[in-house]
């Protein structure tokens, strides 16, 4: 799938510190990172959108969110929407995270925050979490967790990707940017999701779709990797979203408010 990419609106140095950020572009190792804080409250809810998509996914459930007290911020990865992406540096899962972290610092986010990552999203929220102690609760929306990515779902994933590589450079360069170094990257991704070491006391709720991969042999993967993700953790809670696509946010926009909701009312 081609997906497009918005232009930028004027930048704002990180290095200002603080910023409205209602919203704002920040400056963040020569990434655009376009980022919108909105609501009031002493709790941040943060959003986290699977690769490819940008943060117009989350239309529907920031306002709703915000309705309950808190403040939301959603924001474009490097590469996605309305933000650009310095590709002098290798891609990484850890400089998503890194990039996450800063513009929540440049944004003046204390804390206690909850992470909402959908796909892979999800992993750099739980990548996030296991480092920043401001994140204290985390909801995972059809989400890649350790052992959902073993070594032949990486196989599978890069042979089809690679196979679009000229129609996304033909079709989508400022994409391609982005897009390619992330699927060459894969391998190396998977291996420090699936060595990743979440806290066993962070409370996780971990949505998973019923129709989130066409593949059989990739759907059993992918659901018993969730089974163990979430079994015998009493801070964990598996939730089926019956009939759901890969994109629970869409398919099932009140299952994921409820959801959020919840995580709100049982966090530490």
């Amino acid at each position: 799938m081609i997906f497009a990419i918005l232009l930028a609106p004027a930048l704002v140095p990180s290095s200002y510190g603080q910023t409205a950020c209602s919203p704002s572009v920040l400056n963040i190792d020569g990434n655009r990172i376009w980022v919108d804080k909105e609501g009031k409250g002493g709790v941040t809810v943060v959003f986290e959108a699977g690769f490819g998509n940008d943060s117009s996914v989350w239309a529907k459930i920031a306002p709703a969110i915000q309705g309950a007290g808190v403040q939301t911020v959603v924001y474009d990865r490097a590469g996605m929407g309305k933000s650009s992406i310095n590709t002098k540096k290798p891609y990484s899962i850890d400089n998503d995270a890194h990039i996450l972290r800063m513009s929540l610092d440049d944004c003046s986010i204390k804390g206690p925050i909850i992470m909402v990552g959908h796909s892979y999203g999800g992993a750099i929220s739980l990548l996030a979490a296991s480092e920043d102690g401001r994140i204290k609760g985390v909801v995972l929306l059809d989400a890649v967790v350790p052992n959902a990515w073993p070594q032949s779902e990486v196989d599978k994933n890069l042979k089809n990707m690679r196979a679009q590589y000229a129609e996304i450079r033909e079709k989508a360069p400022e994409l391609a940017k982005v897009a390619i170094p992330f699927a060459e990257a894969m391998p190396a991704t998977a291996k420090e999701i699936n060595a990743m070491r979440v806290p066993v006391d962070l409370p996780i709720i971990d949505v998973v779709a019923e129709k989130g991969q066409s593949d059989p042999e990739s759907a059993a993967i992918w659901q018993n990797a969730h089974h163990a993700f979430t079994a015998h953790n009493p801070n964990r809670k598996y939730v089926f979203a019956a009939g759901s696509s890969h994109k629970v946010m869409l398919d099932k926009p009140d299952l994921v408010v409820k959801t959020i909701q919840e995580m709100l009312a049982t966090r530490p």
